[in-house]
């Protein structure tokens, strides 16, 4: 088969993912090269594609070659899921990123706005809800999913947009209308490498994938480091921000009371959010929602009933006993979330925490001793060892942590930690978050941290 006309093509159902594949789907291999072969070929054509596309002749009769398969590919994509949502948002950033699109699609949600949201919690269009086991699901269900949004009348969709999406090309041929950058710091050093690769990869969002009349949104500190080069129109805030300036910001027990400056007007409303962490990114939320033309004081009436997301400085206690449960899984997220939570209750902290395997090793010292500073008590259990050595793990998080005791079983961690607790004290567990498994080799077992918490509330 020597050629096949793009009209034809789109009539069929499209696969990259040997694992999706199904009778008469075309099918495009992007593993083969001329000294490669897709290992997984053979399983591929058992399902029988109509069509192979690759870059090298492949032992199948119905291939066919192309020399740039990317482009090609983009080339099918925008004819075959031509229409997307008017408003795309995208967000990047170390930190924060399900924080900020679970917020902005909060205000939707409130205002009564159809919205949806692609990330690590999964694919949310207004109340329902699937899974996505990407943070950054590949190009082909990207433009599927924004296709279907569109059909379905949703104009503003929030992605969270990761490095490793944004260095492989996962968003290619989408247009935002606003780049949201929560923060930078040390993290996926295991693929990228360096940090200068790492954000390399953050500032593709700016520099490659936001329209020329787009809006960058980021705090005016963050700016002057990483994207003041940009000629976009900025909406910022901060000390030196050109919107919103956060003027103080005090605990009410669970919640805060937040008084801002918003285009030289006092406006102060209480919120079931606590930290700076959050606020700042409730506030990344109301620019995104501003720069799609959502008028402030219609957020700012609704903006108290926005939730928290969950396993994202979550409080989940009782009036007896206080219990945060938390997603921070780098020296800087967790470093955040304790100086965050020490501000705002006054209380010493008992920390259950671990590292994940296969990934950044450097940073496990790091965080046994950030554990170590601002907490009173720590228990060092597992988190997702994957394929390395649990043990190791743990004892590499504990050089750094003297104060620490190592427990092996994650609900046993929790358990004994939960002993402890008391008025003067309060338990923060982090590394999972919204996760209900643990991933140990290639197996996900069962679990979760709200579940073993609530059992024993």
């Amino acid at each position: 088969m020597k050629n096949m006309q793009i009209q034809k093509i789109i009539k069929y159902n499209l696969s990259t993912d040997s694992r999706n594949l199904k009778k008469n789907d075309i099918f495009f291999d992007f593993i083969s090269k001329k000294n490669k072969k897709n290992p997984y070929l053979e399983k591929i054509i058992k399902k029988k594609p109509k069509i192979i596309f690759s870059e090298c002749n492949l032992n199948f009769k119905n291939t066919i070659c192309k020399k740039d398969l990317k482009t090609y590919f983009l080339k099918i994509l925008f004819k075959k899921f031509k229409k997307k949502p008017k408003n795309l948002i995208a967000v990047t950033g170390t930190n924060g990123k399900s924080s900020v699109a679970h917020f902005f699609k909060e205000i939707n949600k409130y205002l009564r706005i159809s919205c949806a949201s692609i990330g690590t919690l999964g694919f949310i269009e207004n109340k329902y809800k699937t899974k996505n086991n990407l943070t950054t699901p590949d190009i082909l269900t990207n433009h599927k999913k924004l296709n279907e949004y569109y059909k379905k009348k949703i104009q503003n969709v929030v992605i969270e947009t990761s490095s490793h999406g944004l260095d492989q090309g996962r968003l290619r041929g989408l247009v935002f209308r606003s780049g949201i950058f929560t923060n930078f710091t040390r993290d996926h050093l295991d693929y990228h490498k360096t940090l200068t690769n790492y954000l390399k990869a953050k500032l593709n969002l700016f520099s490659n994938l936001l329209s020329k009349n787009g809006y960058i949104i980021t705090n005016s500190s963050l700016n002057e480091k990483y994207t003041k080069h940009f000629k976009n129109k900025k909406l910022l805030f901060g000390p030196y921000g050109n919107t919103i300036k956060l003027i103080s910001l005090k605990a009410c027990g669970n919640m805060s009371l937040v008084k801002i400056n918003f285009s030289n007007e006092i406006f102060l409303f209480k919120t079931k959010l606590i930290g700076r962490i959050q606020i700042d990114n409730l506030i990344n939320s109301i620019l995104a929602a501003i720069s799609i033309g959502i008028k402030f004081k219609k957020i700012i009436n609704i903006i108290h009933k926005v939730k928290n997301p969950l396993g994202r400085i979550d409080y989940i206690g009782n009036k007896y006993k206080t219990i945060i449960i938390d997603y921070a899984h780098t020296p800087d997220g967790l470093k955040k979330v304790l100086e965050n939570l020490l501000t705002h209750f006054n209380k010493k902290i008992i920390l259950v925490f671990g590292c994940g395997g296969d990934r950044d090793k450097k940073k496990r010292l790091t965080m046994g001793r950030i554990a170590n500073k601002y907490c009173s008590k720590v228990f060092i259990t597992d988190d997702n060892p994957r394929y390395e050595d649990p043990h190791k793990i743990r004892l590499e998080i504990a050089k750094g942590c003297n104060k620490s005791k190592i427990i092996s079983s994650r609900k046993e961690a929790i358990k004994k930690a939960f002993k402890l607790l008391n008025k003067n004290n309060l338990l923060l567990i982090t590394g999972k978050g919204h996760e209900n498994y643990q991933i140990f080799k290639n197996i996900k077992k069962p679990f979760s941290d709200y579940k073993v918490v609530r059992s024993l509330l």
